[in-house]
């Protein structure tokens, strides 16, 4: 994982999509402060994948259709975000207890 950077996973009706994206990305997201423009961007580049069994520390799932989130040992700290979506944060510890 690039320095600054996150993996973000996009839910939908048609599966998952994939794409590397800078932390302030992220950020923005779950503040409702990317434009129309920038969405569809991620939508455009994101590639289609196969959704993993277990995602790594640095993951980020989300649903814009419910403006929901995952975080997975992201590092973010939502405190400081005051986010306008949903979200549930994974620690590393949490993620190594699930079987």
């Amino acid at each position: 994982m690039g320095n600054g950077e996150l993996s973000l996973y996009v839910e939908s009706e048609e599966g998952i999509k994939h794409l590397r994206v800078p932390v302030y990305i992220v950020k923005d997201l779950l503040r409702d402060r990317l434009s129309t423009s920038e969405v569809a961007r991620i939508h455009r580049l994101a590639d289609a994948v196969e959704k993993p069994e277990l995602f790594k520390a640095g993951s980020v799932v989300v649903n814009f259709s419910t403006k929901t989130a995952q975080c997975f040992a992201s590092g973010l700290k939502l405190e400081d975000l005051e986010p306008t979506w949903d979200v549930n944060v994974k620690k590393v510890e949490e993620l190594l207890n699930i079987s």
